[in-house]
């Protein structure tokens, strides 16, 4: 008996095409799986604050026929989009059209779990389609105009616009400085003025 007793093993003819058989089946049905693509950001349609938005997704990966010509992905519309959340709190960033992030498949139709937000079976007996994804951005963008940076020195905060906090009460275990100005009950702290003293060297008493 040889070493190798399995039969046609590493020889043409009949084993030699059963395996061509299954590795062309198994080829065949790996294409069909949808897979994880780079993606644009076309329209964004947000929603509100208690429930996060859909995207509009251009696959950036082309496909291409045997002889190399590709052939462009057609858009998908309404993707849910990820946001940093857990319970009742989050970080609200909505994508912006031209952000580039992947889309993730699922393994079967997942409409009704996104229309419902709830367990739900598949609306259909589709599998792997690339309708049923969700977007996870931001990769390859361009630098932010805004943003909160972590470094060695501690957290940075940049904005060109305004910071506004609502809050019942902020306490700040710390000094606080500033260049600029700060307000209390319309109140300056540069400007603000003392009555019922006398004019002379004398100063005021400090706060109490």
């Amino acid at each position: 008996m040889p070493e190798n007793d399995t039969p046609y093993s590493g020889q043409g003819g009949v084993g030699g095409n059963i395996s061509s058989t299954i590795s062309r089946c198994i080829r065949s049905g790996l294409s069909q799986i949808g897979p994880s693509l780079l993606v644009q950001v076309v329209a964004v349609h947000p929603g509100e604050a208690s429930i996060t938005g859909m995207v509009d997704v251009q696959p950036m990966v082309h496909q291409q026929d045997k002889q190399g010509k590709p052939h462009p992905r057609q858009m998908i519309h309404n993707v849910p989009y990820l946001r940093i959340q857990g319970g009742t709190s989050a970080l609200i960033i909505d994508p912006k059209p031209g952000d580039i992030g992947f889309i993730i498949i699922s393994g079967r139709d997942h409409t009704h779990a996104v229309t419902n937000r709830q367990p739900s079976p598949p609306a259909s007996f589709r599998q792997f389609a690339m309708q049923d994804c969700v977007y996870v951005g931001g990769f390859l963008n361009n630098g932010p105009d805004q943003f909160i940076q972590a470094t060695d020195e501690g957290w940075r905060i940049v904005t060109p616009g305004t910071v506004s906090i609502e809050a019942a009460k902020v306490t700040a275990n710390c000094d606080i400085e500033t260049s600029g100005d700060v307000k209390a009950g319309g109140i300056s702290l540069k400007q603000h003025t003392h009555g019922g003293v006398q004019t002379g060297g004398g100063e005021t008493s400090p706060p109490s």
